[in-house]
């Protein structure tokens, strides 16, 4: 899919939701949603303004954006602001849908210049868009998910300190001599810290257990893996990850296209429940999963609340994890992509 057939989706999205424009603004480095729609990546503000029968892209380097957007028309907004620009194009009185993943302020200082202007949030359509995946897209995430698994295996070869601060460098330097970029910061925990899931790696040596989260960026794509290693034999340890690896073959057999993200996500955490871990079941701290492309979260939302189907040429992870606090947490993170029959594993590291 190119620009023009991205385009047109703005366009549908305009005629179902009875808009007259879309405005997706950015104000630092493109956001996802304004690269995603012009493929241009510039230090902000930016503006990406579609009708039903133009475009429009305003931003400080017009040459730059000429030269590098799939925008055809481009203008400074040095010499315009985005409210004179709407008043321009007899805009200031009609419907337009903005991205709602900017600053709130932005939108409050619109209304007060263009009072009879209709605003409606479509940041949720836009990330539903973008959910659906091209083949470049999949592409960039399969690679970077490769690279991922070069990493683990110098891991699990003992290259690197059994310590989190030393691990978490040593593997972002390794992303770094590989010409890619960490998508999050690396996140080390061993033994006790394991259980903690947002713990920031500190200079603590470990012996019993580690895990790894972290991610790459490919092309501006992602992935996102997670690995616990045993270095010490324990069989409360053992059983916890013998159950989180069997619930992974349980939903490589269940999942297929249009399945609910809710009922995948209930089936996951009924399995740990069964066997004996609902009070240390991920369920009660964090979802099943999550989409993953230009973000390292997006749609879909796998989730017993969620919403969304699992549709094909979708990519997102699976993170069940068991979590026993003060004493060690497991989780096996994979990036997967929803074919036609079912998902295939684009994370081929193995879990022991």
């Amino acid at each position: 899919m190119g620009h023009i057939e991205r385009i047109q989706k703005l366009r549908d999205l305009m005629n179902e939701k009875n808009l007259d424009a879309i405005l997706i603004p950015s104000f630092d480095h493109s956001s996802p949603n304004l690269y995603y729609f012009t493929e241009y990546d510039d230090c902000g503000p930016n503006f990406y303004i579609v009708t039903p029968d133009d475009e429009m892209l305003l931003t400080w380097e017009c040459i730059k954006a000429k030269k590098e957007s799939a925008v055809k028309n481009c203008t400074t907004i040095l010499n315009t602001t985005i409210s004179d620009y709407l008043k321009q194009r007899t805009l200031e009185k009609k419907v337009i849908g903005i991205d709602g993943n900017i600053r709130y302020s932005f939108v409050e200082q619109l209304k007060l210049k263009l009072p009879h202007l209709k605003i409606k949030d479509i940041k949720h359509n836009l990330m539903e868009i973008r959910a659906i995946k091209e083949p470049q897209e999949i592409e960039n995430i399969r690679s970077a998910c490769l690279l991922s698994d070069r990493i683990l295996k110098e891991v699990r070869e003992g290259r690197f300190p059994q310590n989190e601060l030393l691990l978490k460098q040593e593997i972002q330097k390794t992303i770094v001599n590989t010409s890619a970029e960490w998508s999050f910061n690396t996140l080390v925990a061993g033994d006790e810290n394991s259980a903690n899931i947002h713990h920031i790696p500190k200079n603590n040596h470990f012996k019993n257990i580690v895990l790894i989260d972290f991610g790459i960026k490919n092309n501006r794509y992602t992935s996102d893996v997670t690995r616990t290693f045993i270095l010490k034999k324990d069989e409360k340890i053992q059983r916890a990850m013998n159950t989180l690896i069997t619930l992974h073959n349980r939903l490589d057999d269940i999942m297929e296209p249009d399945i609910r993200a809710s009922d995948i996500a209930l089936f996951a955490s009924n399995h740990l429940e069964m066997a004996g871990y609902k009070d240390t079941s991920y369920s009660n701290v964090h979802s099943l999963g999550h989409g993953v492309g230009l973000d390292g979260h997006e749609y879909p939302i796998i989730s017993e609340k969620s919403t969304h189907r699992l549709e094909k040429d979708m990519v997102f992870t699976l993170e069940p994890a068991i979590y026993f606090p003060g004493e060690f947490g497991i989780r096996l993170e994979d990036t997967v992509l929803m074919k036609g029959t079912g998902i295939k594993r684009l994370s081929q590291f193995s879990f022991e």
